[in-house]
């Protein structure tokens, strides 16, 4: 697995808190992230008596969305490290091999049900239809745990994760503003059916409302992938002469737009903002190709669901949702991201 950019202070020091602070089926901190990442300064009290008796070994499977998309492969990393911080856990990251695929998300919840999960960890590939995965866990008495992806049935403990809405309204807005408030944009949609991707085109949409000169030329999918997004480009630039900026729901698809772009002679006149970091869009931006990108801090994301489960696990009340802050990058801070990486 990758090495991901790592846990950040607000992690870490909620993991040092839960360790120095609780003691199973005692009352302690509250695990949550509140607005901005912050840990809830809150107590929680227990639900009840632990369901883990002290020494027990704990049980918990992280499944991805994707095992070869780096945000994903850095949230397993992320969890990874997480769970190492815990007393008594054992965690295992998984992926269905087809990226997406929320077919085989339920299959493997199906399988760490039989094996024995304690508690599952689950960006759900999607919203709706993962509400037959989250039914099973619930039947089975085992805890889910959704960073990143909210489902919309079933008992979840506690969605982690951003404001997506408000996630595509900013990033929008820096696009239009960049602009100067006129111009052609195309945008370039994840797959279908997720709540994160509706959520952050519904957030672009009512941006470049508020922008009479900006017209949308075009929004098609291209799945969250390059070669996709290189291909959906290419459709762009045969069906329209003059296309000044563009806009992703993720990274991968900015990527493989800006080579179709390039290989066209058309990069220059075009502005691209796009979502999530990796070592090949920091570098766009340092170089001038990306001017924005927003960071979810996907590894927070993770390593808060992992300490969440843990929690509730021994019987504390954790929040239904924990929001947080999304970072907007651009050449101004990107230096600050690219030393992470050393």
């Amino acid at each position: 697995m990758k090495k991901g950019l790592g846990l950040s202070l607000t992690a870490m020091a909620l993991a040092a808190t839960m360790l120095a602070g609780c003691t199973v089926g005692g009352p302690g901190p509250a695990p949550a992230a509140s607005g901005g990442g912050e840990p809830s300064a809150e107590a929680a009290a227990p639900a009840g008596d632990s369901n883990q008796a002290a020494g027990k070994e704990i049980n918990m499977v992280f499944i991805a969305k994707s095992g070869q998309l780096n945000f994903f492969t850095e949230m397993m990393d992320a969890a990874e490290q997480a769970a190492a911080l815990l007393p008594n856990v054992k965690i295992k990251c998984l992926a269905p091999e087809t990226a997406f695929n929320v077919e085989e998300q339920i299959q493997i919840i199906e399988q760490s049900i039989v094996d024995g999960a304690d508690a599952i960890i689950c960006t759900a590939a999607d919203s709706t239809a993962m509400a037959e995965g989250v039914k099973k866990c619930n039947e089975a008495g085992v805890l889910y745990v959704a960073p990143n992806t909210k489902v919309n049935e079933g008992d979840v403990v506690s969605w982690i994760g951003i404001e997506n809405y408000d996630v595509g309204y900013t990033l929008a807005k820096a696009l239009c503003e960049k602009l100067g408030g006129k111009g052609n944009i195309v945008m370039f949609e994840n797959v279908a059916g997720n709540q994160t991707t509706e959520d952050r085109l519904a957030g672009f949409k009512a941006a470049v409302a508020e922008y009479p000169g900006i017209t949308i030329l075009d929004s098609q999918p291209a799945d969250h992938d390059r070669e996709k997004g290189m291909s959906v480009m290419e459709n762009y630039l045969q069906k329209y002469d003059k296309i000044d900026g563009t806009l992703a729901t993720s990274k991968d698809m900015t990527l493989g737009a800006i080579e179709a772009a390039k290989a066209a002679g058309r990069n220059e006149e075009m502005t691209h903002v796009t979502f999530d970091i990796d070592n090949d869009v920091l570098a766009a931006i340092a170089d001038g190709e990306v001017y924005a990108t927003g960071d979810q801090n996907g590894a927070d994301q993770a390593a808060l669901a992992v300490f969440t489960a843990y929690e509730a696990l021994n019987g504390y009340v954790v929040p239904k949702e924990q929001f947080l802050g999304v970072t907007l990058v651009t050449k101004d801070n990107v230096q600050t991201y690219l030393d992470k990486q050393k």
